[in-house]
């Protein structure tokens, strides 16, 4: 499965657990379920970071965890996960690291696109940078590219 048809999967089963998750909904002391089957914040948003060919792996995460710190001090959402995707299979078998992935849930997504467009240009992210998300059961985009954000893109 293709990188963009795996976490087109993953939303869409986001999407529709955030729907199934109502108001009238409670969790008791005896839920031993996860932890983000006990936040209200339901909406899920991922931010793919491209890397370049030769770029050297950070093992201590620095950036995420950097990230997960700066959402979590603005209100704006939760870093639940980060793991790099791979390209498709190359003819001769070989596959690279493409992207950095970055998942998050958060209760506003207006928010937290504004949030995370101001702190990814603090972490100096590259040109190429997309922060993914639903809106009215459509698939968009912000892209970030040569400085400036392009908002609402059609995400294919």
């Amino acid at each position: 499965m293709s990188t963009r048809l795996a976490c087109q999967s993953l939303m869409q089963y986001m999407a529709n657990e955030a729907g199934k998750m109502g108001a009238g909904n409670t969790v008791d002391a005896t839920d031993h379920g996860t932890v983000f089957d006990r936040t209200s914040q339901t909406l899920f948003v991922y931010v793919k970071i491209p890397l370049k060919a030769h770029t050297r792996p950070d093992p201590f995460h620095l950036r995420e965890n950097e990230l997960a710190r700066l959402m979590q001090e603005a209100q704006a959402g939760d870093v639940i996960g980060w793991g790099q995707s791979l390209s498709d299979i190359n003819q001769d078998a070989s596959q690279r690291l493409v992207y950095q992935r970055i998942d998050i849930t958060t209760a506003d997504i207006t928010v937290a696109r504004a949030t995370l467009r101001t702190m990814l240009e603090m972490l100096v992210v590259p040109s190429g940078t997309e922060i993914h998300y639903s809106q009215a059961g459509r698939m968009m985009m912000d892209v970030y590219a040569r400085g400036h954000w392009q908002l609402d893109q059609p995400s294919a």
